[in-house]
């Protein structure tokens, strides 16, 4: 995940707000971050070669 970065303590506070806690909030949080990292191999997939 280079040059990907995520709020962890934000996005941790808005699972909270959501009312998710503990492992949920956990879960939320990997749901994120994997997300994250297929939406930045798709980019790069995608963009053309130097």
């Amino acid at each position: 995940m280079a040059g990907l970065t995520l709020d962890t303590a934000g996005a941790l506070s808005a699972a909270r707000e959501l009312g998710a806690t503990g492992w949920m909030a956990a879960d939320l949080l990997l749901a994120i971050r994997i997300g994250m990292a297929e939406g930045g191999a798709e980019r790069s997939a995608s963009a053309p070669a130097a």
